[in-house]
């Protein structure tokens, strides 16, 4: 435990000191992923009944209306407040601007709720782009583990304080995977291939490490780029593979597991300081039950997914990759590559 307690202290220290020069190096995520179903139409969203005495919570996000976030999330945020004297009116597929836009509105309080990956809070509080780092965690326990442990929670509260966002909820977004025209089994196998990722500077580090070429490009240019050989390989949660069909023009997914996403539920001090008690109390039992509810319809979608590609012969699937060397590598190089890295083996060693 001394040794945790001391990388903690050192951590504080050096947030003291401040981050300034990765805040600014910092770009923002575009997080891979849209609607994991078929597009529904939004206009049933606005048409929901509203309570004209309910308070009214606006809660912004870029995925379709189908997405678990949408439809798994949010509607149980809806579904859990109605009853505490809110109504929870969505704004999916990034009606009101990217993520950038969405947290400089919530701290501007142009709006109560948002969808914010780590890597654009990362951009207003350094130590939050740790979610974003490869091999943190192997599995969704251990995410879960983290995400609603102690770690964290004392990391949200030292950005709240400086920043006046509250991270209130923090909900699994999916396991990234590569995907190649060859096996990707080790390390050496990425050695020569362009594989794109997001514009952000965590996955051109972070596939340097791993032997590979990271080459940011936009996800809905990603198809062309495959088809076109402009890139060899791509990287992203499995729903996105299937709704992007990336399998139309990739032989293989190679199980890597290299990224256990989040995506965080954000909101405003100002805004959870204006609530009663009771009102913050019916807020925070929501997104609990909100997290689990989104976590379990994701979870079953990439199982249900997989299963189908494997019995369809969709695509090969490589689940014989030496994951360890991977994670090896990861170990020996990521952390003296950011300036959390402390924090990122807190995280990891916590939940061993």
């Amino acid at each position: 435990m001394t040794h945790l307690s001391s990388r903690a202290s050192a951590r504080r220290t050096r947030r003291r000191r401040g981050a300034t020069l990765f805040t600014a190096a910092l770009s923002a995520l575009a997080l891979g992923g849209c609607g994991l179903w078929e597009p529904v139409d939004t206009s049933q969203i606005e048409k929901q009944a509203v309570d004209p005495d309910a308070r009214v919570i606006r809660f912004a996000h870029q995925y379709d209306p189908a997405h678990p976030v949408e439809s798994c999330g949010a509607a149980t945020l809806r579904s859990e407040l109605a009853d505490d004297g809110f109504t929870v009116e969505t704004y999916p597929s990034g009606q009101i601007g990217g993520e950038g836009e969405t947290t400089e509105q919530i701290a501007t309080g142009g709006l109560e709720l948002g969808v914010v990956g780590p890597s654009f809070l990362g951009v207003w509080y350094p130590d939050a782009a740790v979610l974003d780092a490869p091999y943190l965690f192997t599995d969704v326990d251990q995410f879960d583990e983290a995400t609603t442990g102690p770690i964290m929670a004392e990391v949200y509260d030292e950005m709240a304080e400086e920043t006046g966002l509250r991270v209130n909820s923090t909900w699994y977004y999916g396991t990234r995977h590569i995907t190649a025209n060859v096996p990707i089994t080790e390390p050496d196998d990425l050695a020569g291939l362009k594989i794109r990722t997001p514009d952000a500077p965590l996955y051109i580090t972070s596939f340097a490490i791993m032997h590979g070429s990271a080459t940011p490009m936009a996800l809905s240019e990603a198809y062309l780029g495959l088809q076109q050989g402009a890139i060899d390989a791509q990287e992203n949660p499995i729903p996105t593979i299937d709704v992007q069909k990336f399998y139309d023009v990739q032989d293989y997914l190679n199980l890597t597991g290299h990224m256990v996403q989040a995506v965080n539920i954000v909101s405003s001090e100002n805004f959870m300081d204006s609530l009663t008690a009771d009102e913050r109390a019916g807020v925070e039992d929501a997104m609990e039950k909100a997290r689990v509810a989104t976590r379990d319809c994701i979870v079953e979608a990439e199982e249900q997914t997989l299963q189908e590609w494997e019995d369809e012969g969709t695509i090969a699937i490589n689940d014989e990759v030496d994951v360890d060397a991977f994670q090896e590598l990861i170990a020996d190089e990521f952390p003296s590559k950011v300036p959390w890295g402390d924090l990122y083996l807190e995280i990891q060693e916590s939940v061993q």
